[in-house]
């Protein structure tokens, strides 16, 4: 069952993504979302159905393109597929996929500035989207 409140984070595992992680975590928490990523879970036999359960029952999935995972492409595919909010992230506009160019993403620096500066971006676009989940979620109780 698909949760409101939920974030998932579609990212390279490596420790040079921990500080990433961490303010996507923090943009996520100021208002009022859960946060989490595969290796936060061990709920299936395999990873790939936890990551799948994930995305089915995320809000909005953030999707790290940096270094051009081919697992977080996989993973954004099944996001859009399942109609998801999708916010990508990059440090380099050239990682991102010809398929997704014409997308909005969030390109950031990878040192402490540029990840701050990346964690406010995100939580803006965090505050657009559920704002208008409140005014849809509104609309149609009436």
């Amino acid at each position: 069952m698909p949760d409101p409140t939920l974030l998932t984070v579609m990212m390279p595992f490596s420790g040079q993504f921990r500080p990433v992680y961490e303010e996507i975590k923090k943009a996520s928490h100021r208002h009022g979302l859960k946060c989490q990523r595969a290796d936060d879970i061990w709920d299936h036999s395999t990873i790939i159905q936890d990551v799948f359960s994930l995305l089915y029952r995320s809000f909005i999935v953030v999707c790290d393109f940096s270094d051009k995972n081919p697992n977080v492409f996989y993973e954004a595919g099944i996001a859009h597929t399942l109609g998801k909010h999708v916010i990508p992230l990059t440090q380099h506009a050239s990682d991102v996929p010809f398929d997704l160019q014409s997308h909005r993403y969030i390109h950031y620096l990878n040192n402490a500035e540029g990840i701050a500066t990346m964690g406010n971006r995100l939580g803006d676009r965090i505050f657009t989207l559920l704002k208008d989940q409140r005014r849809n979620s509104w609309a149609f109780s009436r």
